[in-house]
């Protein structure tokens, strides 16, 4: 899971005293060591929606030679993601049903708001892909559908979660929910979901945190290993 690259037209603009975009390649370095089958990129991954900045996002996550699931983000524009990425999530959820695993992707940004929703259409759309099938499911969005404790990004979470959580009670195939957004990592137990915030290839925040403070571990994304009998494994990988 890559998120929250936050790169702009500009190859030197800067992103909270960094350079985003060198940030973005040395975290790309490790995932191609690591060598995925999928990436998910979950949103945020422009700074100013600019076209050029879309193109050097495919560019350089076309070096990774594996199939990228795209969804927005608040700074993104979506008509230029699905352009340059051509598996996005935008009016509908974006599904990918593996031989072991379901993975579904969602649109959770509101036009000229940071904060994200999941209106009932989705929401609707949603119920409908989870009945498809028995598989164990991952799901993943841009906001985050629960606050974390970092009051500073708490602000602009996913708006009416309760409506997004309601649609998953009782399905115990539903195995993980990630979000990106909140710039550091989070693990939290949803009623047996595992629900997993992860940090950002750009700048990242300590956790916890009034305000946005600068995290010396550097830009960072998230690893998941998904195994046939449905359990998985998890964790941060860190930038070179």
């Amino acid at each position: 899971q890559v998120t929250d690259c936050h790169v702009s037209a500009d190859p030197a603009a800067g992103y909270r005293g960094i350079n985003p975009r060198l940030n973005l390649e040395s975290c790309l370095d490790r995932v191609r060591e690591w060598a995925p089958d999928l990436v998910l990129a979950t949103g945020d991954l422009s700074d100013d929606a600019s076209e050029e900045s879309f193109r050097y996002l495919a560019e350089q996550f076309g070096t990774l030679s594996v199939p990228v699931m795209a969804l927005p983000g608040n700074h993104d524009d979506p008509g230029l993601l699905r352009k340059y990425f051509a598996s996005s999530a935008l009016d509908g959820p974006l599904v990918f049903n593996g031989e072991s695993w379901q993975l579904v992707l969602l649109n959770s940004v509101v036009d000229g708001e940071v904060p994200g929703r999941l209106g009932q259409a989705m929401l609707r759309k949603l119920e409908i892909v989870l009945k498809q099938n028995e598989l164990p499911k991952l799901i993943a969005l841009h906001h985050q559908p629960l606050l974390v404790g970092s009051p500073w990004i708490d602000k602009y979470p996913l708006l009416e979660p309760e409506s997004f959580w309601k649609v998953l009670r009782d399905r115990d195939d539903v195995r993980l929910v990630l979000w990106g957004h909140i710039h550091h990592a989070v693990d939290i137990d949803v009623s047996g979901i595992r629900a997993l915030g992860s940090p950002s290839t750009s700048s990242n925040s300590l956790p916890g945190m009034e305000r946005f403070a600068f995290d010396e571990s550097g830009p960072a994304c998230r690893w998941l290993e998904l195994h046939a009998d449905g359990s998985f494994d998890t964790g941060i990988l860190f930038a070179a």
